[in-house]
C-alpha cells in the first residue's frame, strides 16, 4: 500500500511542518475532531449564506435555504425537497 500523504501535501509547507501537522491531527480525540468538523461546516455555511445574501438581496431565509439546497445537491432535488416546481 502506498502513502498518499504526498499526494495531498501542500506545496507551500515543508514536508517537515506537514508532517507535524498529521502528527497532530493524528493525535485528536474523536470528540476533537467532530468540534473541528462542526466549526469548519458553519464556516462554510456562513459564508455560503452571505454569498446568496449579495446574490439575492430581496431573498428571504427559506429562500436562501432553497438555493443552499441547489448548489448542494442539485436543482431536481432540491426541487422535490421543497416541493417547489
Amino acid at each position: 500500500m502506498s502513502d498518499t500523504r504526498s499526494i495531498v501535501a501542500p506545496n507551500d509547507t515543508s514536508a517537515k511542518t506537514h508532517e507535524v501537522y498529521l502528527k497532530r491531527l493524528a493525535e485528536l480525540s474523536p470528540s476533537e475532531r467532530v468540534r473541528i468538523a462542526v466549526g469548519l461546516w458553519e464556516a462554510a455555511d456562513s459564508l455560503q449564506r452571505a454569498a446568496l445574501r449579495r446574490k439575492y438581496p430581496n431573498a428571504d431565509e427559506a429562500e436562501l435555504t432553497f438555493q443552499i439546497a441547489v448548489t448542494r445537491f442539485g436543482p431536481e432535488l432540491a426541487r422535490a425537497a421543497y416541493r417547489r416546481s
